[in-house]
């Protein structure tokens, strides 16, 4: 029986190398030649490309919001501020009996992205908003928010998006103790201002977050170009895990004086939390190239927080039909950055996503919100490649649909995201990255061309 099960297990080993060594140059084996499939291979497919402005976006509920200055030898200057509002914890808290300020500190907590130069410095300013955020209204990157000339917290730093600080933290009836904490920006706010907001506020004031952003009205976030230094950067922040307003003070407790600390929470989605930001291009090759959209340039561009997106169209692509009865195998788009543009690292991720007959945004089949009927982020591309200096995305379904007559090809874009990036938010524009890249356009010839392979079956 032993000896009947190893020739068995010889045999079958046997027959898969033997099989494994054949060499074929169709797809299929032992096929019918009246049915045979044969692949073949193109890339000479015309790629029509063209820069495109950004539509503007709601802030509101952005994931992520920035904050800084940029100037970019190619993109320009790109300035991001950000308006928030308050919280209380608890509604109802008041500050004892002749409460006197120690210190007040505004801690927001870095999301740890930052494009620009890491070495810069920035100068960043709070003021008081003159009018409280409304709940009501979609406040959109483009609507700068007025504020106050007084300067009511500053400081001058690095984004450390990824260094841990050091903070005192104050333990009641024992010393206080030196804790570390994740990255943040800490910036001290003026006493006088605490003061008679907050300190001195009546019990009115402190009964609800409404009635508190009502009379303090909230803070603006901005960096002060003039006070600051090297090329810049925006840094993004998470403003709804624990950012928040910090309030040190003294207060009489019978015969003690206790310091205690309050806390006012930035919680975006409880309260109003918004982000205004906005491109300058002047000075650069950017305003010729959106304004010459009818002859294809040898390269277009690509950038983050509503700013630039690339347009392509395949105009001929239809014309595969005419090979006669195929499938297509794999389709493949080569998205190369043109060399020299990349001062500052190129986007992490871009995406690819069409527009139906309303000229509304669609992800393409292979890249949807249907895991059963599309590819995973990884398969379906889009990362940066810093080695080979491009970005690839997997198309097969797409161009498949297209042939097939199941979809008609409107628009195609291509935007950068950021890497975390959650397709169920659809094929929106992006105000939670700061990325972008100059990549070669599908004109003919020119160094860096945007390809597009494909590899296909005709069936004879």
């Amino acid at each position: 029986m032993k000896l009947y099960k190893l020739d068995l297990l010889t045999l079958l080993i046997s027959l898969f190398i033997l099989s494994s060594c054949q060499n074929t140059d169709s797809i299929g084996l032992d096929v019918d030649p009246a049915t045979e499939v044969t692949g073949s291979f193109t890339d000479t497919i015309t790629v029509i490309s063209s820069t495109v402005k950004e539509d503007s976006l709601v802030t509101n509920t952005l994931t992520k919001y920035p904050l800084g200055y940029l100037i970019d030898p190619i993109f320009g200057k790109t300035n991001a501020n950000i308006a928030m509002s308050l919280t209380l914890d608890p509604p109802g808290l008041n500050f004892g009996t002749s409460p006197v300020l120690d210190s007040a500190v505004l801690v927001l907590y870095y999301a740890k992205d930052f494009y620009g130069d890491s070495t810069s410095n920035f100068q960043v300013e709070v003021h008081q908003l003159n009018n409280p955020l409304s709940t009501s209204v979609r406040y959109y990157n483009t609507q700068a928010q007025s504020y106050g000339s007084s300067v009511i917290g500053s400081k001058r730093l690095r984004f450390n998006v990824n260094d841990s600080v050091r903070v005192t933290e104050i333990v009641t009836g024992n010393p206080d103790k030196q804790v570390t904490r994740a990255p943040q920006m800490r910036i001290p706010l003026n006493s006088s201002f605490i003061t008679t907001n907050f300190l001195n506020a009546s019990s009115t004031t402190l009964s609800s977050d409404d009635l508190l952003n009502k009379a303090v009205k909230g803070f603006y976030l901005t960096v002060n170009k003039a006070q600051s230094s090297g090329p810049g950067g925006i840094a993004f922040f998470n403003l709804s895990d624990s950012s928040r307003l910090e309030i040190y003070y003294k207060s009489q407790n019978g015969a003690l004086i206790d310091t205690t600390m309050h806390k006012f929470p930035i919680v975006n989605g409880s309260v109003p939390v918004i982000a205004d930001f906005k491109h300058d291009y002047s000075g650069t090759d950017i305003p010729a190239n959106l304004n010459n959209t009818s002859t294809q340039q040898d390269f277009t561009y690509v950038q983050g927080l509503a700013g630039l997106r690339t347009k392509i169209r395949f105009p001929h692509i239809e014309k595969l039909k005419n090979l006669g009865n195929i499938t297509i195998n794999k389709a493949e788009l080569i998205v190369s950055v043109v060399g020299g543009t990349d001062a500052f690292k190129p986007a992490s991720r871009l995406i690819m996503y069409r527009t139906d007959i309303a000229n509304q945004r669609q992800f393409i089949p292979d890249f949807s919100t249907d895991p059963a009927f599309s590819l995973t982020d990884f398969d379906f591309g889009g990362f940066y490649d810093s080695s080979k200096k491009h970005y690839k995305f997997q198309i097969t379904s797409y161009i498949q649909d297209i042939i097939k007559g199941k979809l008609r090809q409107y628009d195609t874009y291509i935007a950068p995201v950021s890497t975390d990036f959650n397709r169920s938010a659809g094929p929106s524009v992006s105000g939670s990255n700061a990325g972008g890249a100059v990549i070669g356009s599908g004109k003919s010839g020119v160094s860096y061309q945007m390809k597009l392979r494909v590899i296909y079956s005709k069936i004879n």
